[in-house]
């Protein structure tokens, strides 16, 4: 590969049109002052040849250059969003390398417009200097053309955007060797290296072995907390974007608006820190995963980038930048997402298409991470297979079962033949969860992609971790939708416990137990939000879960040992504890018939005045008296078979519980007759607890030991079932003879 070194915008397109179908044998480059300091070091480090492009007189265009770009493939499309022809000139010889088609457009309509024209998965690079691009025609390009690879060649100066287009049409050609993770917010004291990749955790990162300039890395990427102006690779040292051009920091002092203390005379923001610049940081390709580090035309303090840390990076080695412009909420997994797309030979702008779906299937952050550089770039072997342990799949009717035994590889790539789940992932409703919640020390993180037609799951790890044989196999499980998520019953209790009282119910202990569960609320959710996307937090989630329902449950106890307690000893009727709290806010009068007597029913349905949401269900026989009320109006609760007490004998009930719902129902059963202790029944359930599935019944029996009442009148079975804080009741009258 030879480099030729212009002066003129005439001699550096004549240069490239001459060697144009000769792929990137040939590369110019352009700078009117004739120094080329990077171009000249970085095909020093790579082994390339650089020749003087002679001066022309005329330094004229060569004619048929505009033309050939206007006739290249029809899957790359180069958008030049300027009408100055030294940064025009650029953008065509980016175009004639890639055999790329070329047009040049006024507004962010027009390339809106052109992107729209290209085929699904199509690359779309938008040309021009930093002062035009905006990022509102990279959010309009991402919600309108959404199947589109798109990255942007900006730069201050034809000169610096020509020297962009050389590196990153140089870089995939000549890869390096070595990627690098600076994983400032994992967890870890050791580095831990996977094939090309080494991952280097909170501990573990040396700013001085990234500032080493021996070591060039294909990929280098870091999830710290930044500005567009620095980016912490530690709490000890900063990569500082300012800028270390005397004229740019001199113009800067003299234009109005706000300036970094340094510029002012005073120390720097992080006084105790090491600066670095990013510009010495030997990367190809760089990967932020930190908060505003890629700015273009418009920043916080000052013009031209003259502060920020992607203009820094891309003036010196970096030949494509990839961040977000936007405050990140970032994880580790959008990093091993990125670095192993890219080892697995996708192009750098679906890779980066990817790790948007996946931020926004994941619900962590917008998924606006950018490319400034050539989206069709390849930096792995695409033919190269991947070693290590491949998991086995099996599909069921709704949902695919991926299975892992012995190992879990710090990557696996899982070809998913299945049109619904694929239908899924398109509509982001796709959910991949553990089969049996399960942890560890390093996280596990899954992501989904599109690639080439079909629907590719990915597990992500920073090593492997080998199962021992009580944790094998580790099976997920990858549905078209997600199961019903089990904190949305749990938050919806804690309301409906408060509500308590409003029913006349007061437990002794209720509201210390409740006071810690909504202090654990916070932990809950964080941890509910982190499965979305890391699968080793499954089993943190699912011991919180599982430790907040054994309060629920404590709580359901105290509730029913109170109704009963009601019941038995006093004239209690459920129906009016809540009367004067609640308002009758329908009512209907039906030819539905008492499934006891057969009478017309009449219903209910009653709000709390304070929160109407809290509804009660009544429906009431006027014939027999028979009552049911419930929280749900999915619920159904019938006490089935021969009503009479006999003395002295044991009477057999049925019980069943219908749930037209669609969640399930872990209920607590009691029953008693009203004022019934002084007559001595006794009450027995075959099961005092049963799970009613959604959209389906559950049955138990209840016995009633009679004994000698003391009279023989028609009593009334009070009867309740309790789940999370709801209150099934129903009545039905019973008579002795």
């Amino acid at each position: 590969m030879t480099i030729g070194l212009a002066t003129t915008l005439g001699d550096y397109l004549e240069y490239a049109f001459a060697q144009h179908g000769r792929g990137v044998r040939y590369l110019p480059v352009f700078d009117p002052a004739g120094k080329h300091v990077w171009p000249r070091r970085i095909a020093a480090r790579l082994g390339l040849e650089t020749v003087e492009v002679p001066a022309r007189a005329d330094g004229a265009v060569p004619p048929g250059a505009g033309d050939c770009a206007r006739d290249g493939r029809e899957d790359h499309l180069v958008v030049a969003l300027t009408d100055d022809a030294g940064f025009c000139a650029p953008a065509l010889v980016f175009a004639l390398a890639k055999d790329a088609r070329l047009v040049r457009a006024d507004t962010a309509s027009q390339v809106v417009k052109a992107a729209l024209e290209l085929p699904p998965g199509g690359y779309l690079t938008v040309v021009g200097p930093e002062r035009v691009l905006e990022f509102a025609l990279l959010n309009r390009l991402r919600r309108e053309a959404p199947e589109v690879n798109t990255g942007v060649l900006c730069g201050p100066t034809p000169a610096k955007l020509s020297e962009l287009v050389f590196k990153t049409l140089v870089y995939p050609h000549i890869p390096a060797e070595r990627d690098e993770f600076f994983a400032g917010l994992l967890k870890g004291k050791e580095p831990m290296t996977s094939g090309r990749l080494t991952v280097y955790p909170t501990d573990a990162v040396d700013a001085g072995h990234l500032m080493d300039g021996t070591v060039l890395r294909r990929v280098l990427s870091f999830i710290a907390h930044a500005s567009e102006d620095y980016l912490r690779v530690t709490p000890d040292d900063i990569l500082c974007g300012l800028t270390d051009d005397p004229e740019e920091q001199a113009a800067a002092r003299r234009a109005p608006g706000p300036l970094p203390a340094c510029m002012q005379g005073d120390t720097c923001v992080y006084p105790d820190a090491r600066r670095h610049d990013p510009a010495a940081v030997t990367a190809q390709v760089v990967f932020a995963n930190a908060c505003l580090t890629l700015k273009f035309g418009t920043q916080l303090m000052g013009e031209h980038n003259r502060f920020t840390i992607s203009r820094r990076f891309l003036d010196g080695w970096t030949g494509c930048f990839i961040a977000s412009p936007l405050l990140k909420d970032g994880i580790p997994g959008e990093n091993l997402l990125f670095h192993a797309l890219i080892e697995d030979g996708l192009t750098v702008g679906a890779a980066v298409r990817a790790v948007n779906d996946n931020l926004e299937r994941w619900g962590v952050d917008a998924p606006a991470v950018i490319v400034i550089g050539d989206p069709e770039a390849v930096y792995g072997d695409r033919g190269a297979p991947r070693t290590g342990s491949v998991p086995s799949v099996a599909y069921e009717r709704d949902r695919a079962t991926v299975r892992f035994d012995g190992l879990m590889p710090t990557y696996s790539r899982v070809r998913l033949d299945d049109p619904d789940l694929l239908a899924a992932h398109r509509d982001g409703t796709l959910d991949i969860r553990p089969a049996t919640p399960f942890g560890g020390r390093t996280p596990f993180y899954a992501a989904a992609a599109e690639i080439d037609g079909g629907l590719d799951m990915m597990v992500l790890g920073v090593q492997d971790r080998p199962l021992l044989p009580e944790e094998s196999p580790r099976v997920l499980d990858v549905r078209a939708t997600a199961p019903r998520a089990e904190l949305d019953g749990l938050t919806r209790a804690f309301e409906r416990y408060e509500n308590l009282a409003f029913l006349d119910i007061k437990l002794d202990k209720g509201r210390a137990v409740l006071t810690d569960m909504v202090n654990n609320l916070p932990t809950m959710a964080r941890r509910a939000r982190n499965t979305r996307f890391e699968l080793t937090e499954w089993e943190r989630f699912s011991r919180s879960v599982e430790r907040i329902r054994e309060k629920c449950t404590a709580l359901d106890r105290g509730v029913m040992d109170k109704l009963l307690q009601a019941t038995e000893s006093r004239e209690y009727h459920f129906v009016e504890a809540y009367r004067h709290t609640y308002t009758v806010q329908r009512t209907e009068s039906t030819d539905d018939p008492c499934r006891y007597c057969g009478e017309a029913l009449h219903r209910y349905v009653s709000g709390n005045i304070l929160r109407p949401h809290l509804r009660r269900y009544l429906i009431s026989c006027a014939i027999c008296g028979a009552v049911q009320d419930t929280e749900d109006e999915a619920v159904t609760l019938t006490i089935t078979g021969d009503n009479r007490l006999r003395p002295g004998a044991d009477t057999e009930l049925g019980v069943e519980i219908g749930n037209s719902g669609d969640e399930e129902l872990d209920l607590l059963l009691g029953g008693r007759i009203t004022h019934g202790k002084p007559h001595g029944f006794g009450f027995r359930l075959d099961d005092e607890s049963v799970r009613v599935p959604a959209g389906g019944t559950a049955r138990t029996r209840l016995t009633i030991s009679t004994g000698r009442p003391l009279a023989r009148h028609t009593m009334l079975l009070r009867f309740y079932a309790v789940g999370l804080g709801r209150i099934q009741f129903a009545g039905r009258d019973l008579y002795v003879r």
